[in-house]
């Protein structure tokens, strides 16, 4: 599968999904660096995403970083407020970047940040290339100005495609199944 991502008004609802709301503590295997876990909304400061209640994550203008101490195929997030100066990087064991959005590629126009409009309060579910070998260890969020506003994060593995034989390897198959029928039929001439 390669690389892909969706956005919708709703949450991922899988019940396969390690879940992350900064209401409690971080789920074991899971660390925050930077940003700031806070609740509701101050024009200039920080907008509550729509759709979260209680509290939520801000890079403020900065750099926030969930990871995660195994990979996943797939994440799922509440983004709020999206502005065109924010960038969501995927990244992963090692920190390298296995992906990236931005506000202007994931909002519906205009980009501006509006704290109440379902087009600038997003889920966003991304996939990584797992059939090429990536997996999503950590989430990095960036913003540039006043600010980066997540919440409800789901962490899970997307069921990969059913492997097909390649069809070499299906007329590999024909051929041997043919031999071991041949071979039967000449045992049975000779017997």
């Amino acid at each position: 599968m390669a690389q892909s991502f969706s956005t919708s008004l709703t949450p991922y609802s899988g019940n396969d999904a390690v879940r992350v709301t900064f209401d409690s503590p971080l789920p074991s295997g899971f660390s925050l660096n930077g940003g700031r876990i806070t609740t509701g909304s101050k024009v200039g400061v920080q907008a509550q995403p729509k759709g979260s209640t209680g509290n939520y994550l801000t890079t403020d203008i900065g750099t926030a970083t969930l990871t995660a101490n195994q990979g996943y195929g797939s994440v799922s997030f509440l983004w709020g407020s999206i502005d065109t100066y924010n960038l969501v990087e995927f990244l992963d064991k090692a920190g390298k970047v296995v992906g990236s959005l931005t506000g202007s590629q994931v909002a519906q126009a205009p980009v501006n940040g509006d704290w109440t409009a379902d087009r600038t309060n997003r889920y966003v579910t991304f996939n990584a290339d797992t059939k090429g070998g990536q997996l999503i260890n950590g989430v990095r969020m960036k913003s540039t100005s006043i600010a980066f506003e997540t919440d409800n994060f789901a962490f899970f593995n997307a069921p990969g495609p059913v492997p097909v034989p390649e069809p070499g390897v299906a007329g590999l198959f024909g051929a041997m199944a043919a031999v071991a029928l041949l071979r039967r039929r000449s045992a049975a001439a000779r017997a």
